[in-house]
């Protein structure tokens, strides 16, 4: 497991756990739009997550010459465990996640006759759009503010009365 080495202080960051290739697909998109924004526009999860970007991209680089059973084994079989600062990083990798989602759809229609291929893209595809929900319901979970409770009313009322 790889974490992320960015050591910001964060208040209350969103934990996220995803496989190398899923993060690879997502750092390729979000480095796309960087250079198409320029280094000052570029999404803030791309600056946040460079660093790990960084040393994943070079440790499949240094592995993808020497061992192929290894670097398989990296891109498919391990995880990659990153956080999001706040909800903005979160849409963020949402909007990245939906724009790599319709390019492999765009690709499985080009890849047309050529089943393998559309096999693996339909397998990432799939993946992907896996993810997405995934993510979005920990959005949802993480944008909920805490359960009012019967005591935390009373206390509200009884704080209220005493004010008065």
């Amino acid at each position: 497991m790889i974490k992320n080495s960015n050591k910001m202080k964060v208040q209350n960051p969103i934990n996220l756990r995803f496989s190398v290739w899923q993060f690879v697909r997502i750092m390729v998109q979000l480095e796309a739009s960087s250079r198409a924004r320029g280094s000052k526009n570029a999404p803030t999860l791309y600056r946040h997550w460079r660093p790990a970007w960084q040393e994943i991209d070079n440790k499949l680089a240094e592995t993808g010459k020497s061992d192929a059973n290894a670097f398989s084994d990296l891109m498919m079989e391990q995880e990659v465990v990153l956080d999001c600062r706040d909800k903005t990083q979160l849409n963020e990798l949402y909007r990245t996640l939906e724009n790599v989602i319709n390019q492999l759809k765009a690709e499985i229609k080009a890849a047309s006759g050529n089943a393998r291929a559309i096999t693996d893209l339909k397998f990432e595809r799939t993946e992907l759009e896996t993810l997405l929900r995934r993510l979005r319901k920990i959005g949802k979970s993480e944008g909920k503010s805490p359960q009012r409770t019967k005591n935390n009313n009373i206390d509200n009322a009884n704080q209220n009365r005493q004010a008065n």
